[in-house]
């Protein structure tokens, strides 16, 4: 096998890591990529960091999305914008009806509160299993995660 058929089997690999199939093995999402892609229609995840996976099943399944994050990150595929929700370019939100972050620092979850009042939209916290948020508890198939209803 030539560098060239090496690169093309480790795309497609990645490419299946990212399919819904591959986020249900790997992560207890499906249930949210579920609920957001039949709720709404144009979403902002706040902190991609090195775990795009969910926007990009999202995103396979018609729904616009961008991200964010503190520090610059590049995936082919998804707009990613330097911005820090604390003070957010509120610009760039404008068009979301959902505001949404897996496992996103306490601390940061009252800046996505009022960010997302603030544009009328809603926000889907998805916390570490030991982590109270605040807002409705929901669980939809295999996950649960908190939601402040804004729309």
């Amino acid at each position: 096998m030539n560098k060239r058929q090496v690169c093309q089997q480790a795309y497609k690999s990645a490419l299946k890591d990212l399919s819904p199939e591959g986020l249900n093995r790997s992560h207890a999402y499906e249930g949210l990529v579920n609920y957001i892609a039949v709720k709404y229609l144009n979403v902002a995840e706040i902190g991609i960091g090195h775990f795009p996976n969910v926007a990009f099943t999202l995103i396979e399944r018609g729904v616009q999305v961008f991200a964010t994050d503190i520090r610059p990150f590049k995936y082919r595929g998804l707009k990613v914008i330097l911005d820090d929700v604390a003070e957010p370019n509120i610009v760039e939100y404008e068009a979301v009806d959902l505001i949404y972050s897996l496992r996103p620092p306490p601390e940061l979850i009252p800046y996505m509160i009022r960010l997302a009042r603030n544009l009328s939209s809603d926000l889907i916290i998805k916390s570490l299993s030991s982590e109270y948020p605040g807002g409705q508890l929901l669980r939809h198939g295999n996950t649960t995660f908190f939601l402040w209803d804004y729309l």
